[in-house]
């Protein structure tokens, strides 16, 4: 897990690397597959769900569109009011972790077709069909 202290003076500070860096650097290390912890420099409180948020809404806002919809995040939102706030936190969690294995799968497929190796369909249909 990379760690980072947030100071007052908005700036992030890796702990990794021991330099500052920037929301863009810490999207980088996520996107990479590493897990992140930021933490306040003062309070010592964990600030790593406002700074997802906040890397999140920034790369909606570069991309032009959004990953959760209106209706999407209304809904998280009645949810947080609610009893199945565990189990759905913990649905979206394995979900999630489900596509991103399905995208790495599908990447590797692909790579392996552009050799000439077409078994990755037949694979995929074991996989999907759960003849494995």
């Amino acid at each position: 897990m990379r760690k980072f202290k947030k100071y007052p003076n908005r700036r992030i500070y890796d702990l990794h690397l021991s330099k500052y860096v920037t929301l863009d650097a810490i999207l980088n290390v996520v996107v990479e597959g590493q897990s992140i912890e930021v933490i306040d420099a003062e309070s010592e409180k964990d600030l790593t769900q406002n700074i997802l948020l906040q890397i999140l809404a920034d790369q909606e806002r570069k991309n032009g569109t959004p990953l959760l919809t209106n209706i999407a995040l209304e809904q998280l939102i009645r949810f947080t009011s609610s009893p199945f706030t565990r189990g759905l936190s913990q649905f979206l969690d394995q979900s999630l972790e489900f596509m991103a294995k399905q995208q790495e799968f599908f990447k590797e497929g692909m790579k392996a077709t552009n050799l000439g190796n077409f078994n990755i369909f037949e694979e995929t249909y074991k996989f999907w069909s759960g003849k494995q």
